[in-house]
């Protein structure tokens, strides 16, 4: 059992970040923290982890059974606690990682990491990342497996195979009687997987309860938290999309055949660029682009990163926003040079993040802020944009009101890969569905419903692929989406 009392930190560069926090995580169960970014998840796990900056201040205690953890050093907790989180996987190339992880790289073809073996981690997607983490969790936990897993925001851009995955060596762990520290913003992975949910709000503890419970105050609700209330289910038989259908089921609650769709956004209209399937590589239809469309790629059995830069040099004026950026660049310099290259105004990228500095280099922003900054630069240009995985290190309402963004006219084509269906379905107005190196489908997300690799949750919540959206539900029970935070 892990125990906090009166547990404050403050650190140089963000100042109060805990304040008096009291808090008990039980051996055999999943603790979830949530909030908004900067309400002080990540800095309870890296403080218990030993990997918070020099000059940081701790005070108060943190009890791992009988023993005082407070201001250990990670060395000092080697072997007692297991640190998850990207900053915190070894360097050097994927086989170098799965060789210190698990002792040898025996694992890389069930992780799906075999192609990958000689890539350095600093150029490794980050949705791969996550397998890399699996292969941490992978070992068999014995007597002398680490009593405490810290896990730090890693489920951000992840497929739901990698995703369940993850979660089930999560749940294995605890069982074998760890205690799990789990700082997250996928809350749909929350509701299903966590035993306890905790909501910090400016780095207090605004309520700790069983996930059923919960009543969240400074974020959405899960998806199938809001579903359940919406169609009068009990929330602690809705924990995962199976047990909702058979809630359903043994409630004989049907939902309309035909439902009335949410609104697609303002998808663009007109004539746009065509681009013929060869010129990308492919068999199959041409692609139409046209301006102010959101369009997600998705590639079934590869990775659709190639495609999308091909795409990209196709179309006038195409640029990316990376996922990685120099470490010794500064926010207000990457701002400017944007701002020039795109025409902007200047100033106007940085007027978007008021609370980022000028000065601070890019490798220091936390991931939510370096998320934000990407964002703030795909909002101007009107030249079409490729974003990779803009959702990742974006806390829940973030991540909800960048779908939004990218659903209403953007101000020019913005064309997204992820591994994330979830994501994808909410935020494009068409998907390009690739499966061997052919245009397999090209439509709306409802349209390519039955090509998807995964259908997303509310689909198989409710057993019928004419529902996408929790708003597609909501709308066909004639439920407010404003009552139920969706």
């Amino acid at each position: 059992m892990l125990e906090l009392k009166g547990f404050h930190c403050w650190t140089p560069r963000a100042g109060h970040v805990l304040h008096s926090i009291d808090l008990t995580a039980e051996s055999g169960n999943i603790t979830a923290l949530v909030g908004r970014s900067g309400s002080g998840g990540a800095t309870v796990v890296r403080a218990l982890s030993g990997t918070l900056p020099p000059g940081t201040r701790l005070t108060g205690t943190a009890t791992l059974g009988r023993r005082r953890i407070d201001g250990a050093t990670s060395e000092e907790l080697t072997g007692t606690a297991l640190w998850i989180s990207d900053t915190a996987l070894p360097g050097g190339t994927v086989a170098d990682c799965l060789r210190i992880l698990t002792g040898g790289v025996a694992a890389a073809a069930e992780l799906g990491l075999l192609q990958h073996l000689d890539r350095r981690l600093t150029s490794l997607p980050i949705d791969l990342r996550l397998r890399l983490h699996c292969a941490a969790l992978m070992p068999e936990p014995g007597a002398d497996a680490p009593s405490l897993i810290l896990v730090d925001r890693v489920l951000g851009a992840a497929d739901a195979a990698t995703r369940d995955r993850f979660c089930s060596l999560l749940r294995r762990r605890a069982r074998a009687g760890a205690t799990v520290v789990w700082a997250e913003h996928d809350l749909d992975a929350v509701w299903e997987h966590a035993d306890v949910v905790v909501e910090l709000t400016d780095g207090n503890v605004a309520s700790s309860t069983r996930p059923w419970q919960w009543q969240p105050s400074t974020l959405p609700e899960p998806t199938l938290l809001t579903l359940a209330r919406a169609l009068g289910l009990p929330p602690a038989d809705c924990r995962t999309p199976r047990h909702t259908l058979e809630t359903m089921e043994m409630l004989r609650i049907t939902l309309p055949l035909f439902p009335e769709r949410s609104s697609d956004g303002t998808a663009a209209s007109g004539a746009g660029t065509i681009i013929d399937a060869e010129a990308l590589g492919l068999t199959g239809a041409p692609i139409e682009i046209r301006h102010g469309e959101c369009v997600g790629i998705i590639d079934v059995d590869g990775r659709p990163e190639a495609l999308a830069r091909r795409l990209l040099h196709l179309l006038p004026g195409g640029d990316i926003i990376p996922s990685q950026l120099p470490e010794t660049l500064r926010v207000g310099a990457a701002a400017r040079t944007w701002e020039k290259r795109h025409q902007l105004a200047a100033g106007s990228v940085l007027a978007r993040l008021p609370m980022l500095r000028p000065g601070t280099l890019l490798v220091d922003l936390s991931p939510g802020d370096f998320a934000a900054f990407r964002s703030a630069l795909a909002a101007g240009p009107t030249t079409p944009l490729w974003l990779s995985h803009p959702q990742a290190g974006l806390d829940p309402r973030d991540r909800h009101t960048l779908s939004e963004d990218l659903r209403r006219r953007p101000a020019g084509t913005r064309v997204v890969t992820s591994r994330d269906i979830e994501f994808l379905v909410r935020a494009c107005h068409r998907l390009i569905v690739i499966s061997e190196n052919h245009v397999a489908a090209d439509g709306s997300p409802g349209a390519v419903m039955e090509l998807l690799p995964t259908r997303p949750l509310v689909s198989r919540a409710v057993g019928s692929t004419r529902y996408l959206r929790l708003t597609d539900v909501l709308t066909s029970t004639r439920v407010e989406v404003a009552e139920c935070n969706a």
